[in-house]
């Protein structure tokens, strides 16, 4: 019975080599078995096991693999990472896309969010690693000046909602976009021309805010906003194979219903976890799953409305809530002192 057993073992450990064996190999034909699969079935394929899980990720989406060209190595990448995560930079627009889309568009730009506070120190690791400053005609030509006029002026109506600033960084072929926003780079994100675009980067995931109609159904909600070049920009996706639709949802269960309540990392978002970065004592709590909105209308015109916060993560309802409450409390303290 031992020996029969052991055999058994055996049989089953050579069947379980044999089944996933074309997962283990390090060079192996994976790319072209991949582009394959549609993006859907991708990630059901990659949840069968931690080991398939793990090549997809590593083969499909490679975070280095999509940087290096603006950092040159997996070292300036990591430092890049490390620089987001001490400030709070997202990466967002057509490259977040293309690297949950698992496309690569010629001549896209990095397209790096910050806030007021932050963009210092990114734009000096920017600058650290080989990019130089081109204004604009209505910028100052250095760019700590220009720096300190955007932390001061008032926003420019044709930059868009939730935009204070956009600098641009060249490096021979490669363009990297600093976009300052004024309050929130969320809240910039969230007000994007259509809902096809609002993907993030963050230090340590990359999250798509509307996965199934942006990877499955190939749709795109036109979002009215603010700026100019917003029909240009629809327009751009449309030719690049989604369909701008005009219509939400009424159920309470898709990602694109009206007024449902959302936030960064609920049920219907989809996230990837990125290779962990070392340990940092200093690290600041993720603000970005603070983020709350829902998607409205005003006739025929569709909004996101962003539901506020602060940044400790607590909506503005529970602070007033909260507010109350201790100020009642306090009031009954003093009631009975005085009895």
């Amino acid at each position: 019975m031992e020996s029969y057993g052991a055999e058994q073992d055996a049989h089953q450990i050579i069947k379980e080599s044999a089944a996933t064996q074309f997962f283990d190999l390090n060079m192996g034909p994976h790319d072209a078995l991949f582009s394959l699969i549609p993006t859907r079935d991708l990630v059901q394929l990659s949840q069968t096991s931690s080991r398939i899980h793990a090549r997809v990720n590593d083969v499909c989406f490679n975070i280095t693999r999509l940087l290096c060209r603006f950092f040159g190595d997996s070292d300036g990448v990591a430092q890049f990472r490390q620089m987001q995560r001490s400030t709070g930079t997202l990466v967002s627009g057509s490259t977040a896309l293309q690297f949950l889309n698992r496309l690569t568009w010629r001549d896209t730009d990095l397209d790096v969010y910050v806030t007021r506070g932050s963009a210092p120190a990114a734009a000096c690791f920017i600058v650290d690693h080989g990019y130089s400053f081109q204004s604009r005609k209505s910028q100052n030509p250095y760019i700590d000046d220009q720096l300190d006029a955007s932390a001061s002026y008032r926003t420019p109506s044709y930059l868009g909602r939730g935009i204070a600033d956009v600098l641009d960084f060249h490096k021979g072929d490669n363009k990297i976009q600093l976009i300052v926003a004024s309050t929130d780079p969320m809240e910039t994100i969230m007000s994007f021309h259509t809902t096809c675009v609002m993907n993030v980067i963050t230090h340590d995931k990359a999250l798509s805010l509307y996965p199934r109609s942006t990877f499955v159904t190939n749709e795109a909600l036109v979002v009215e906003t603010a700026g100019a070049g917003q029909e240009a920009g629809r327009q751009k996706y449309a030719d690049r194979g989604w369909t701008l639709i005009h219509t939400m949802s009424a159920s309470r269960n898709s990602e694109l219903g009206v007024r449902v309540r959302r936030s960064v990392g609920d049920r219907f978002t989809w996230t990837i976890s990125l290779p962990p970065l070392p340990a940092d004592p200093l690290k600041k709590a993720d603000f970005i799953l603070s983020c709350e909105w829902e998607l409205d209308c005003d006739g025929a015109k569709i909004f996101t409305a962003m539901i506020p916060h602060n940044r400790n993560g607590c909506s503005a309802s529970w602070i007033a809530s909260s507010t109350c409450l201790f100020f009642a409390i306090a009031a009954f303290i003093i009631v009975q002192l005085l009895r």
